[in-house]
């Protein structure tokens, strides 16, 4: 039977830096994905201020660089009456973007390669992980289907960095995810759209509230295109999120933009579990990051940035189990703990932004104001794009803030 210091599960952003920062830690790991890389992810694409942070820490900013890519430096929104908004991102002072668009076929590879080379990561591609091992209680390792044959390969911590699906999270017996805390979103890729930046776009437009529309440039006049809604939202009022993409497309706003654009595939769908609520991310020897362990931006779906950093912190829990040769939830709680310091602030805040955002008034309002008002702008801008934003992110989810706005 092998035997590794730590197994992670799911090769994504989230498991991949896991996996490097465990193993620039000098411990030993056994990183297993069911599909083999590169492969796509169903996703919006968009690489935020966050993640270039801890990308650049990886040192794969050049990798990306290299690579397919399009710069991020904005936002453009429209409203639901049909004003648009366009916010420059906060100056840098190097010459990197705010962000960039990379297809995940591109991105996840490039981080997965980079774990798959270092002396310390042994890697299993195309194969799923069926079963945990479970010794008094306390998670010791995984059950493969190698090749059409059960194999139990061990460790003294696994990590679920496996998705909104995942199958350690299922199988230790994580929270359900409440629709409230859920969102499916679809998405496809177009060919000649006219009229793109090197800026995002979020469209708040009637035809997909209490959703948005989104549209992310890429290379050739190409674009990651989409609509996303709230599980609870979208079952109350029996949406069809298809239907949805194609009365955005077709509508007032936008028409012209897509009058000569064709789909690169067909529409496809996914889950988002959102950090409003996350799951509990620890237990006897196992953690949870990423997708898996819920830590999705409540207001943009964003989740890539969060599942990097999530990675790091799992990484300074284990080498201290490590240190102290325990590797029970009294001492991998501390794991929660520093999600809770970095991160549930900032998710907490963008989940009372997502709700403000309900309000059609409220969105007409903003982005009625922000056109007329620099100063608003700004901190619109270093909201979303910036890497550390908290105090722009308190102003904008704060009512009174609007209060003000509103009688200004």
């Amino acid at each position: 039977m092998k035997n590794y210091d730590v197994i992670v599960v799911g090769g994504g952003p989230g498991g991949s830096s896991t996996s490097l920062f465990c193993a620039k830690k000098g411990l030993k790991v056994l990183l297993i994905d069911k599909a083999t890389f590169p492969r796509d992810k169903v996703c919006g694409d968009g690489v935020s201020g966050k993640s270039v942070r801890v990308l650049r820490e990886l040192d794969l900013i050049k990798d990306i660089e290299s690579n397919e890519h399009a710069k991020m430096n904005g936002v453009i929104f429209s409203s639901p009456k049909g004003d648009v908004l366009e916010v420059e991102a906060p100056k840098k002072d190097t010459k990197e973007p705010a962000g960039y668009v990379v297809r995940r076929y591109v991105l996840d590879n490039l981080i997965f390669q980079k774990a798959k080379s270092h002396k310390n990561v042994d890697v299993m591609e195309g194969t799923p992980v069926i079963d945990v091992l479970k010794e008094n209680g306390k998670v010791v390792g995984v059950v493969v289907n190698s090749k059409g044959n059960k194999e139990e390969i061990r460790a003294n911590v696994v990590v679920g960095a496996d998705g909104a699906s995942s199958i350690i999270a299922t199988k230790v017996g994580a929270e359900k995810i409440e629709e409230e805390h859920h969102v499916i979103a679809v998405r496809t890729y177009y060919e000649g759209v006219e009229g793109m930046k090197d800026k995002i776009e979020l469209h708040f437009i009637d035809e997909v509230l209490p959703g948005y529309f989104w549209i992310f440039p890429l290379p050739n006049k190409r674009a990651n295109v989409g609509v996303g809604m709230l599980t609870k939202e979208l079952r109350r009022k029996k949406v069809d999120l298809k239907k949805a993409v194609e009365k955005a497309i077709n509508s007032k706003l936008l028409r012209e933009r897509f009058k000569n654009a064709k789909p690169l595939g067909e529409l496809k769908g996914w889950s988002l579990p959102l950090g409003s609520k996350r799951r509990r991310g620890y237990g006897n020897g196992y953690l949870l990051v990423g997708d898996a362990a819920s830590l999705i931006d409540p207001f943009t779906g964003e989740g890539i940035g969060n599942a990097l950093l999530s990675g790091k912190l799992a990484s300074i829990v284990i080498e201290k189990a490590y240190s102290l040769g325990d590797f029970s939830e009294n001492v991998l709680k501390e794991y929660d703990e520093l999600l809770r310091k970095e991160m549930d602030e900032e998710l907490k805040v963008m989940y009372n932004l997502q709700r403000l955002g309900r309000f059609k008034f409220l969105l007409n309002l903003a982005i009625d104001k922000a056109r007329r008002n620099s100063e608003l702008r700004r901190i619109i801008s270093s909201t979303l794009v910036q890497e550390t934003s908290m105090q722009y992110k308190k102003k904008l989810a704060n009512p009174l803030f609007w209060l003000k706005v509103l009688i200004s």
